[in-house]
């Protein structure tokens, strides 16, 4: 399976446009200073922040009022990637409140609910793997993105990552798109994609949200709340980079022809994780997470040695 990636930036929280590799001197707020490594130009990124009046939100609300996201960022944020459309969450989402820096453990004492968006084969397939902490907190915890793999063959993946991402895990829940209980996965037989997770992982899937707006309530609802001042929705950043990006301004609503912005988000690599994320956060707080499972996973006969 191929694992796909384009950072496509976008939302308040965006990192700066600035050069890698090279030494960067903040003379003051807004001012950035480096040399080009090339011509040996010293290089002067100035922001409007310099100006201690327009560091207020009042300031950037009223300055941004009428003008496009994509031409503010642009010209204001000094941000030069290619906007397609306007980022799903972008006044909900915040990178460094809802993203970890660095990878955190999952926790024994909490199932593993695993969410799943069913492209067309090869259009893609994703898997998020999460946990509810103590009823309130979502923590998304693994991503799988495929682009070349059938049911077949991600749902094997699934299977084998799971057991070696959770050594010891003793319930998982999955809630899964619910084209997936009518799509014939007819590459190999006439049976819908979610007989095959059954099969392959011994799972009962629980049928997904089918309302895009409620599925996208759902996770504006979990980036807004927050636990004793820690995010409700938390991602462990360095295992969940599709999933990131996606919220950095990936998935977005596109642009009609007449420059409108669309009423849903646009297909792309990116809309396949942040569905299989809706899938969980629209149904993981209607779950009885204490039930007991009718059959016990079989552990796979796998060698994972390196």
């Amino acid at each position: 399976m191929k694992l796909e990636s384009t950072k496509v930036a976008g939302s308040e929280e965006v990192a700066e446009d600035l050069p890698k590799d090279v030494e960067i001197t903040e003379v003051c707020k807004g001012l950035k200073v480096w040399k080009n490594p090339k011509n040996k130009f010293v290089v002067g990124r100035l922001h409007y922040s310099v100006d201690p009046r327009k560091r207020t939100a009042k300031w950037r609300e009223d300055a941004r009022a009428g003008i496009p996201y994509a031409e503010w960022m642009r010209e204001y944020e000094i941000v030069w990637s290619a906007f397609n459309g306007v980022p799903v969450f972008k006044d909900h989402y915040a990178k460094h409140f809802h993203v970890s820096s660095e990878s955190f453990q999952w926790q024994m004492e909490y199932p593993i609910i695993r969410g799943w968006d069913f492209g067309l084969d090869t259009l893609g397939m994703a898997c998020i793997f999460t946990q509810l902490v103590s009823g309130s907190r979502l923590m998304v915890v693994k991503e799988l993105v495929a682009s070349d793999s059938d049911i077949y063959d991600f749902s094997e993946a699934v299977k084998r990552l799971s057991f070696e991402w959770f050594p010891g895990c003793k319930k998982y829940f999955d809630i899964v798109d619910p084209a997936g209980f009518n799509r014939n996965a007819a590459a190999r037989n006439k049976r819908s994609y979610c007989d095959t997770v059954k099969e392959v992982l011994h799972a009962r899937p629980i049928r997904g949200e089918i309302s895009i707006a409620k599925r996208i309530k759902s996770v504006t609802q979990l980036l807004d709340g927050a636990v004793q001042g820690q995010a409700k929705l938390y991602i462990s950043g360095p295992d969940c980079p599709v999933l990131v990006e996606g919220f950095d301004g990936g998935y977005h609503f596109p642009f009609a022809k007449d420059g409108q912005v669309k009423d849903e988000p646009e297909k792309n690599e990116h809309s396949h994780i942040a569905d299989s994320l809706q899938m969980v956060a629209g149904r993981v707080f209607d779950l009885n997470l204490d039930e007991e499972e009718e059959e016990a996973p079989t552990t796979p006969k796998y060698n994972f040695g390196t």
